[in-house]
């Protein structure tokens, strides 16, 4: 398993360092070149936007060793669990994966949201990660909604220091192969900014994207594997759209300071980290 020495956990005025991959449980070697890259960060938490397992490797078990052969280090931290994940489609429909499954593997995952573990939020040193299931149904949809327009205005007023950064899966502005995921947006009710999000992460188009829509940045975190690229961007690449890559494995660094939060997509190389883009907030 991956993940590295135990460590302490952030203080809020210390950087806090988190990593965020989407895509990439297929057991494949691309998946050890990123978690490799995530052991040289020294990162608090590793956080998921979906897609977890896929099924095209036999031996590749869902979660098990989806994740467990990359990141177990961080899901089974004597000091409490550091993986934090986000459902995907795969997450659902692949053979011998499903929430039951999904669920046994993340057993720790908050029951206060969701009794079925579908969507929490968890406090890591200086961010908030608000984590989403947009493939629950509508009902569940629209109790997400209150739930996050709720938990967004908590923790600013308990410390606003913190960043409040929203995961879910399939993207609500996006450049790919996939459509948008219009269930998502502001206009059919998510007011990420004016509840309090400080941007908004997703993943499912096996691309790195930022797509800017009215100051909010909806970022694709792009894939953290080899062996699953596709289609890849539009030539006319979305409205708000200010970078789309395609085929390129990585992961998302994110770093926060009380001032400051920094996001880096970051591809591994023999020569270390290759930064291919950087989003930089501040207050």
């Amino acid at each position: 398993s991956r993940g590295g020495a135990a460590r302490t956990s952030p203080t809020a005025s210390a950087p806090t360092t988190v990593a965020l991959i989407a895509d990439f449980g297929n057991c494949g070697p691309g998946a050890q070149r990123v978690a490799d890259m995530i052991d040289t960060w020294d990162v608090a938490a590793v956080a998921t936007a979906g897609d977890n397992t896929y099924d095209d490797d036999p031996a590749c078990t869902p979660f098990t060793d989806s994740v467990g052969d990359f990141y177990g280090d961080y899901v089974e931290d004597p000091a409490g669990p550091r993986f934090w994940p986000a459902l995907g489609n795969h997450d659902y429909e692949n053979a011998n994966a499903g929430l039951a499954a999904y669920r046994s593997y993340f057993s720790y995952l908050s029951t206060e949201a969701d009794p079925q573990q579908r969507w929490y939020d968890v406090k890591v040193g200086n961010v908030n990660l608000f984590v989403l299931d947009n493939d629950a149904p509508d009902a569940e949809l629209a109790a997400q909604q209150a739930w996050l327009r709720e938990g967004l205005a908590a923790p600013h007023a308990d410390d606003p220091s913190t960043w409040n950064v929203v995961i879910f899966h399939k993207p609500a502005f996006t450049s790919a192969s996939h459509e948008d995921e219009v269930a998502m947006r502001p206009d059919a009710g998510w007011d990420y900014r004016g509840w309090g999000a400080d941007i908004v992460i997703a993943g499912h188009q096996h691309v790195y994207e930022d797509v800017v829509v009215d100051g909010m940045h909806y970022v694709t975190a792009g894939i953290a594997t080899n062996g699953l690229e596709r289609g890849g961007c539009d030539d006319e690449l979305t409205s708000g759209s200010r970078l789309c890559l395609t085929g390129v494995e990585g992961a998302l660094r994110l770093v926060a300071t009380p001032a400051s939060l920094t996001l880096d997509y970051r591809q591994p190389s023999d020569a270390g980290d290759v930064v291919l883009d950087v989003i930089s907030l501040s207050r």
